[in-house]
């Protein structure tokens, strides 16, 4: 399998199992807003976002009409300190337009994630590795869930609502 195959498995499978949100590949978030020389706002089309134009593509892109909630960078067989740095970064500048974008990483063909990755890392929320496709996807689709749901948690504390706790959880393999 190479990392494309990867990407659709999980695409297609996300697709499947979350028939209430919108799945979609390859799309671009915005990672920039400004208001140009003529106090106009810069991209003038930003319900359209492209690549190139203040915009990064994304692997896998959840989202709930057109608001964005979960993003997913993909990798097979392994990954590199450049790819977290990259995508880590990548994920930060996606979360100064949408604060409340959850982003995660998902390494298929790996049964565990390096230590790499939490030397490197700074704006995934999730991270995850799929050795057995089968039984790892359906623990994929649930952490999904949980994303969906604390990014609609942020975007109801970003209309004022009251926050009694917030948590990050480490599991180890």
């Amino acid at each position: 399998m190479n990392e494309s195959e990867f990407r659709n498995m999980v695409y297609n499978e996300l697709k499947k199992n979350l028939p209430n949100y919108i799945v979609e590949k390859g799309e671009s978030l915005l990672y920039k807003l400004f208001i140009d020389a003529q106090g106009k706002l810069s991209p003038s089309d930003f319900d359209n976002p492209k690549r190139g134009q203040l915009a990064f593509q994304t692997d896998i892109l959840i989202k709930n009409d057109k608001v964005p909630l979960v993003v997913i960078e993909t990798k097979y067989g392994g990954f590199s300190t450049h790819d977290v740095l990259t995508y880590s970064t990548k994920a930060l500048k996606h979360k100064e337009v949408y604060p409340y974008v959850r982003y995660g990483f998902v390494i298929g063909g790996e049964s565990k994630i390096s230590k790499k990755f939490f030397t490197h890392n700074s704006g995934f929320d999730f991270a995850f590795a799929i050795r057995n496709m089968e039984n790892d996807l359906k623990e994929l689709i649930d952490i999904v869930k949980k994303q969906i749901q604390a990014s609609e948690l942020m975007l109801a504390v970003l209309t004022d609502r009251k926050v009694r706790k917030y948590v990050a959880n480490i599991e180890l393999a």
